[in-house]
């Protein structure tokens, strides 16, 4: 079930998951959005998770999300808490295993609920399981305040977005020889 092999690690592969870590930092800074004010904020740092996801693989995307975390515990001066780096782990691992190796077309209905299922996946695991009951646990806001009173529940609404947003930008990206390289997509 989880057997997706990961890439080698080359200069190229090192260099590029690097540029994708300093462009997940800028699109989730600089290009974060509030779509419903002081209730549902849009970040484009989805399109770089997925991007490592797509290059690096499940273990490999793993590894980057925890040094990507850590990295960040280290820049902005919040405590280091060690189970917000292991939800970007699991979060790491679920990109890859979705989009490691999966060459989309923007044509193809199965393409587009194959994205659906598996942003539906990871935002339902990270975005609606585990950030709310981490916050409960550190931070003593309840899961209902999370979900009711704060607007987590309107992040559903980002779902398609996210859907839309890579299967716009992926089969694009596919068309690319060095990323489909990378990528373990032979033709």
């Amino acid at each position: 079930m989880f057997s997706k092999k990961s890439p080698k690690l080359g200069v190229q592969l090192l260099v590029v998951l690097a540029m994708l870590i300093a462009i997940r930092y800028i699109l989730g800074h600089y290009f974060s959005f509030w779509i419903i004010p002081q209730m549902l904020k849009v970040s484009l740092s989805f399109i770089a998770n997925t991007l490592i996801g797509m290059l690096a693989g499940p273990w490999l995307a793993m590894i980057v999300f925890v040094v990507n975390d850590v990295l960040t515990a280290l820049n902005s001066g919040y405590p280091f808490i060690i189970w917000f780096t292991l939800l970007e782990a699991v979060q790491g691992f679920l990109y890859g295993y979705f989009y490691y190796g999966k060459k989309l077309d923007i044509h193809s209905k199965k393409d587009w609920l194959y994205v659906l299922s598996a942003t539906s996946v990871i935002m339902g695991i990270g975005t609606f399981f585990l950030t709310p009951l981490l916050n409960q646990i550190y931070q003593h806001v309840p899961i209902s305040v999370q979900f009711f009173a704060q607007g987590r529940i309107f992040k559903i609404l980002e779902i398609p977005f996210r859907v839309v947003v890579t299967m716009i930008f992926l089969p694009q990206l596919h068309r690319i020889p060095e990323i489909r390289k990378l990528m373990g997509i032979k033709k």
